[in-house]
């Protein structure tokens, strides 16, 4: 039997193992409330003290989806909705019967909170039960947006405006929620939305939704709201002019350049469900920066993408699913030199949206000239078509190459399946991807297809998945860190609960990969064995894994571009433990060591990180990592250390800095960042980048100072 067949049967096999888990409904229903207007819209301070929610629709059957699924809550949660032309407006009195205890350490807008208790809303206005909107509160007024595509991807870089107040009181916590219609797209003839409620008692570990399915809250398990009708989104028009004052010092040639940069970015929403954007004079010298990473293989690192433009309506110009090699599309591609280096954007446009069941979106862009390279246009389609209940056929199409003067373009299909009631009850998911690319340097081995059957439920997790990548298949606005492959995988997780005790879960899990050349020759094997991973009423998590590994080598590499790995066969065994305490705790500590075999010697990583949140004001956060590896071509040890620091004054105003040390790249890193953001849609923002080189002996070599001030605004009319 050959090994695809070998797959297929295994995959057979899987969806017969599932166990039957109940859906949250009503007599076999969706749950459902009616909204209604109002005249009087409420003052978001987080107060609930205005009569217009006396009228209010009030929703508060919610239940546990932990510790214990379907349970009733420990504490009470009451919600109220209502709207007006402009604003859905969501008020929750989230009762607590120990209100000191309530966790509130997070003041930095748009900063993750999982240590926090919060409140979230999740808004599916196209009610298609594939996608929504998610927005998320804590009880100190911070936001935290985010899209969620397919019912499988969080993309929580995505940004919006959006008002919230909260308020902690002698019962508990409340909040006020505004979500203006301008910053959604919805279909303006449907008077029915999808919609879900969420809390979160992070002392408790405890998590309620209004609705929910084997303890999930996908767009395809939310409730719905009906009665929505006549409203507004204005002109549907936003301006967003910024200014970006900049001065750079080169201390290595001495030299010394200011500048001053207007940019502007203008949104029109051509329907409700359909926006075009387009930016002129792009400027990124304010986005976050990346975190450093140490390659410890032969293969390119995957950095996500931070750049707002490109983060907007992002989830629509997803394929697949694909998580990083394969991918068609990757925006990291437009805007930075092979080497990283930013190159400058003249302007760009983008059309997105959804008409009916389409999902559609276009972007093109004009990339200035970069040394060699010439000026490009660049352009990407990619449009989808909603079928059966959850699932979606689709493709993508590219053109340009940012980075050299070839040209390369990508033609894609792709098809989405999910069915939230397959065997036995459970949720099974599929997907389907083909592409081929054209370059003008390379003829013929350019296609690349894979497919994926899963089971993503809580007790049983399991899937089987398979790709093949040509040698010549090369997306030159998307990523592929190794051609030339097939990929077989296949893995499963199996849960317990225990009803009682000190432990909420434990998982047991095997993982298992093999890749080959085109001739079916083996390049690459791991199987990995957790035998025992535990999941703490406290959200601590400890873990022990063994893996098997086989790696071919075919051309010689270097480890750190000093230590060389000769071609050849290797095998070796690798062991990993692990300790995560909970993100609740004052003090967290992520502590873990590896250790065994690494190609024809041996490998030692230890890693350690302590975050420290005093209060809502400060955070401290420390990390290292360092890998000791003794090769026959010599020995290194590689050190990747980190310093954070989060200072909130307020609610509006922070500071954050971030100190980054690789002495595998030989080099060390200061970033800080003031942000002064009064409310959604206006920010000032000081940025602070330093760059030094490290010297044989560690003495740091500054090279490079930059600094930005720009100021942006929200005009919306």
């Amino acid at each position: 039997m050959t090994l695809t067949k070998r797959i297929l049967v295994a995959a057979l096999m899987l969806l017969f193992a599932a166990e039957a888990a109940a859906i949250y409904t009503i007599n076999g229903e969706r749950k459902s409330f009616e909204i209604h207007r109002t005249d009087s819209p409420p003052v978001i301070d987080g107060k609930l003290d205005d009569a217009v929610w006396q009228d209010a629709v009030t929703i508060d059957d919610f239940h546990q989806t932990a510790p214990t699924n379907g349970a009733q809550p420990t504490e009470h949660t009451v919600v109220r909705v209502t709207y007006d032309d402009d604003y859905l407006y969501i008020a929750a009195n989230l009762e607590d019967s120990d209100p000191h205890a309530i966790q509130a350490k997070q003041m930095i807008q748009g900063k993750m909170f999982f240590s926090d208790d919060r409140f979230w809303v999740m808004l599916d206005s196209f009610n298609n039960k594939r996608n929504d909107y998610f927005f998320q509160v804590n009880a100190n007024g911070v936001r935290r947006d985010a899209l969620r595509e397919n019912n499988a991807r969080f993309i929580d870089e995505w940004a919006a405006i959006w008002l919230a107040e909260s308020q902690v009181h002698k019962t508990g916590w409340a909040t006020e929620i505004a979500i203006p219609f301008k910053s959604i797209s919805f279909a303006p003839n449907s008077h029915t939305w999808g919609i879900n409620f969420g809390r979160g008692i992070v002392r408790k570990q405890e998590y309620n939704l209004w609705t929910s399915h084997e303890r999930q809250d996908w767009p395809a398990y939310s409730g719905e709201v009906t009665g929505i009708g006549e409203i507004e989104q204005g002109k549907g028009l936003d301006v967003v002019p910024s200014v970006n004052l900049s001065q750079s010092r080169d201390l290595v040639l001495s030299e010394n350049s200011d500048g001053f940069e207007p940019s502007l970015d203008v949104r029109y929403r051509i329907t409700p469900s359909l926006s075009a954007t387009l930016t002129l004079n792009t400027d990124f010298s304010t986005a976050e920066i990346d975190e450093q990473q140490v390659a410890l293989d032969r293969f390119s690192l995957f950095f996500p993408e931070k750049r707002d433009f490109f983060l907007q309506d992002a989830g629509i110009f997803e394929f697949g699913n694909i998580d990083t090699n394969g991918r068609p599309f990757f925006s990291r591609r437009i805007g930075l030199s092979e080497d990283g280096e930013a190159v400058g954007i003249d302007g760009g446009v983008k059309l997105t949206g959804r008409i009916g069941d389409f999902n559609v979106g276009t972007l093109a862009i004009r990339q200035e000239a970069n040394g060699d390279v010439t000026a490009k246009d660049l352009f990407v389609a990619r449009g989808s078509y909603n079928v059966l209940d959850e699932s979606a056929v689709g493709f993508i199409m590219t053109h340009g190459d940012p980075t050299s003067n070839e040209t390369n373009s990508v033609v894609g299909l792709d098809f989405l399946y999910r069915n939230s009631d397959g065997p036995f009850g459970e949720i099974m998911t599929g997907r389907f991807w083909a592409q081929q690319s054209d370059s003008s340097d390379l003829d013929g081995d350019d296609q690349a297809f894979g497919a994926r059957l899963e089971i993503p439920n809580d007790k049983l997790s399991a899937y089987v998945d398979l790709q093949q990548i040509d040698d010549n298949f090369r997306p030159a606005l998307g990523f592929v860190n190794r051609a030339g492959i097939r990929q077989y995988r296949t893995g499963m997780r199996y849960r317990t609960r225990p009803e009682t005790g000190f432990w909420r879960a434990i998982n047991h899990r095997f993982d298992y990969s093999l890749v080959t050349d085109m001739n079916d020759r083996g390049l690459s094997e791991s199987l990995a064995i957790e035998p025992v991973g535990l999941y703490s009423n406290r959200d601590d998590y400890v873990f022990l894994r063994w893996t098997r590994k086989k790696e071919t080598v075919l051309d010689d590499f270097e480890l750190f571009d000093r230590l060389n790995v000769p071609a050849g066969d290797y095998e070796f065994d690798r062991y990993r433990a692990e300790l995560t305490t909970g993100m609740q705790r004052p003090v967290r500590f992520v502590l873990a060591v590896e250790d065994g075999g690494f190609f024809s010697g041996d490998r030692l990583e230890k890693h350690v990180e302590v975050q420290w949140r005093q209060s809502a004001h400060l955070f401290l956060g420390v990390g290292f990592t360092e890998n000791v590896v003794d090769l026959p071509s010599g020995s290194f040890t590689s050190h990747l250390a980190s310093l954070r620091s989060d200072i909130a004054f307020n609610s509006r105003w922070s500071w954050s800095n971030l100190m980054q040390y690789d002495n595998t790249a030989d080099v060390a890193a200061f970033n800080s960042r003031v942000r002064y953001i009064p409310e959604a849609g206006k920010e000032i923002i000081f940025v602070l980048n330093h760059g030094a080189d490290v010297g044989p002996e560690n003495q740091l070599s500054s090279t490079r100072t930059d600094l930005n001030l720009k100021v942006s605004y929200t005009f919306r009319y």
